[in-house]
């Protein structure tokens, strides 16, 4: 029973950390900070409903800083674009002060292993 206690814990975590980094972006985006919701998807890291509602995989909470903040800035240029247009791209080059390139390097690398530990 120590796995689901670990993954609930890990939860607790990010939710706040996810929770500065949205507000984070959104100042950076001029934009409401929408709510925030925790997701458990097997395929997603995050997602921009049409209303705004964003959510981000826990799982993130595993992963390095500028992974975890690149796709929470990748949802929040979702609400300026909602499409991935040349000026969604341009929108999250602006807003994210990292190396996209790095992060979905990283992700495509080593996202599947976040999933390991907890199923």
């Amino acid at each position: 029973a120590l796995a689901p206690r670990v993954a609930r814990w890990l939860q607790a975590e990010a939710r706040p950390l996810l929770a500065a980094d949205l507000a984070h972006y959104c100042e950076r985006a001029g934009q409401a900070v929408p709510a925030l919701a925790l997701s458990n998807a097997k395929r997603r890291w995050g997602s921009c409903a049409a209303n705004g509602a964003i959510r981000i995989n826990w799982r993130l909470i595993m992963a390095p800083d500028f992974v975890r903040r690149s796709v929470v800035a990748h949802e929040v240029a979702h609400l300026v674009h909602f499409d991935h247009s040349p000026a969604f791209h341009a929108c999250l080059a602006r807003i994210f002060e990292g190396s996209i390139e790095d992060a979905n390097r990283w992700l495509k690398a080593h996202g599947r292993a976040l999933h390991a530990p907890f199923g």
